[in-house]
């Protein structure tokens, strides 16, 4: 009896290794992606301003048009498109049979609901009032027509904004039961309400969230009907886990990592040039930094170089503008270089010849906390004490957006691929983002920005660009430390992340993505 109970036992154990065997590695109809989820804070398209949840939701929703890995606009949910005599309005056609992923019908009423929906809710994207678009401005001429109003803004910057986040197409049927007093941002905060080729199937803060094939989507389907983004913190387990094929694509490498999947023959390393950059912001109304000669001091204590060959090991290019290279208005200038006595000269002259002190806030990511010790360094050696102070990642946005860092550093990447979205972000405090979040109101700066946001003359638009740029490097709050490359470590068996990454954020396809057999 106990030679076959001892039997029963080990046939049980080799049926459990059996099956922990057979769920070891990443499943081959699911693309599984390990990321730090701590910044993910909300799945609503209205309310989105994290990166990599701008560009999961572009994967659940449809919008009238989308970009292509060249910035191109493309038809989505409108087939065609055009502008009117007057520059300012354009009309939509949208693609008949369309539905939501209930089986409900997409037409022009709600795409109307949508774009107005997006310009109501609490604390509205600020896309719209580059604009100036109303909810007035969006209206349904047929059943399959949608005609918009705009201000006259040039038709690229136009058409990158309807296919980004807030250009969305949310399912009335749904939002309007779970509407609420936050036109249904508690709901869409963790569900989903699209057209697009997935619906988000769950989400698990700081554990997962899951994207799964949506069969009523009106284009190719997705060749992997599941993507799971698992929260993974730790830049070290996701490069592990990645080796062993537990996971099919590691979000957040750290350079050296990045350098080390050359030694790795069943993964590699995806990298396209990001359309943003990452910077140092300094709260422009906090004590020493009030004083434009203490910002320009703290430029003149940084390594830019150092941090580019130190942190990212060359993975990055050297631009302190606020315009990425090759957009429009770009021009090759980087002022700021190491010079400790000259920092010293300026901080002295703003009555600080012994420094200060100040904390530096950071998320927890590996890449901040190896930038922060470089800028901890090189700032002490101008006087300047830096207390680093890590927060998750929508901790640290949540205080941010109050204003309530006096330094940090961030990275912007733009929603829609043109200077234009840049120039509003980091230099018009009205526009709400970035110079508000940093206090920095340069009244001069903000309206060159808002003549620039209706100005159709790229020619001109690129001077003002210029100009602006000039302002920026010279007295705003903010260093530009780089422009990074993006990167993502793949399995060898993932094809076609090149493709589907192009243009990252502003595209993002999940659906071209395969994996082999």
């Amino acid at each position: 009896m106990l030679q076959r109970n001892l039997l029963i036992i080990i046939g049980l154990l080799v049926a459990v290794l059996a099956t922990v065997q057979a769920q070891a590695g990443a499943p081959r109809d699911t693309l599984v992606i390990g990321i730090n989820t701590g910044s993910f804070v909300t799945f609503d398209p209205s309310k989105v301003n994290e990166k990599v949840v701008g560009a999961i939701t572009k994967s659940l929703y449809t919008n009238l048009v989308r970009l292509n890995g060249k910035f191109q606009a493309e038809a989505d949910a409108a087939e065609k498109w055009a502008m009117q005599k007057d520059g300012k309005s354009w009309l939509f056609t949208l693609r008949k049979g369309m539905v939501f992923a209930d089986g409900s019908p997409l037409k022009a009423d709600e795409v109307v609901y949508s774009l107005r929906r997006a310009m109501q809710v609490p604390a509205p994207s600020s896309f719209f009032k580059i604009l100036e678009l109303t909810p007035d401005g969006v209206t349904k001429v047929d059943e399959y027509t949608v005609k918009i109003v705009t201000n006259g803004t040039p038709p690229s910057v136009f058409l990158g904004i309807l296919a980004a986040e807030p250009g969305s197409i949310v399912n009335p049927r749904i939002v309007e039961p779970n509407k609420g007093k936050d036109f249904g941002q508690s709901y869409l905060l963790d569900h989903s309400a699209g057209a697009g080729p997935y619906v988000l199937k769950e989400w698990r803060r700081n554990i997962r969230a899951v994207l799964e094939a949506n069969p009523n989507y009106y284009g190719k389907k997705p060749a992997l009907p599941r993507v799971i983004f698992q929260d993974i913190p730790e830049a070290t387990e996701q490069f592990l886990l990645l080796k062993k094929g537990d996971i099919d694509i590691a979000w957040d490498l750290v350079a050296e990592q990045a350098t080390a999947l050359k030694d790795v023959p069943d993964a590699y390393l995806a990298v396209t040039a990001a359309s943003g950059n990452t910077y140092l912001g300094m709260h422009a109304n906090w004590g020493p930094f009030k004083d434009v000669r203490v910002r320009q001091a703290v430029k003149y204590a940084i390594n830019y170089k150092g941090i580019i060959d130190r942190v990212l090991n060359g993975f990055a290019l050297e631009n302190q503008s606020y315009i990425p290279v090759g957009f429009t208005g770009y021009e090759d200038k980087k002022p700021f270089s190491p010079n400790p006595e000259r920092a010293k000269k300026l901080l002295a002259e703003a009555g600080y010849p012994n420094g200060f002190e100040v904390d530096l806030t950071i998320t927890e990511h590996e890449q901040r906390k190896a930038t922060a010790v470089v800028l901890q360094d090189n700032l002490a050696k101008v006087g300047i004490k830096v207390n680093v102070v890590m927060m998750q990642g929508s901790q640290l946005l949540a205080k941010y957006r109050q204003q309530g860092l006096n330094l940090v550093v961030g990275d912007w990447g733009p929603s829609f691929p043109d200077t234009l979205n840049l120039a509003n972000a980091f230099i018009n405090y009205d526009y709400g983002q970035l110079a508000y979040r940093v206090a920095w109101n340069d009244e001069k700066a903000v309206k060159l920005v808002k003549a620039s946001n209706t100005e159709i003359d790229e020619k001109k638009r690129a001077k003002t660009y210029r100009e602006l740029n000039d302002i920026f490097l010279n007295t705003s709050p903010f260093a530009i430390l780089y422009q990074p490359l993006e990167r993502w470590g793949v399995r060898r068996a993932v094809r076609n992340v090149d493709k589907a990454f192009e243009g990252y954020i502003a595209h993002f396809d999940l659906t071209l993505i395969a994996k082999d057999n």
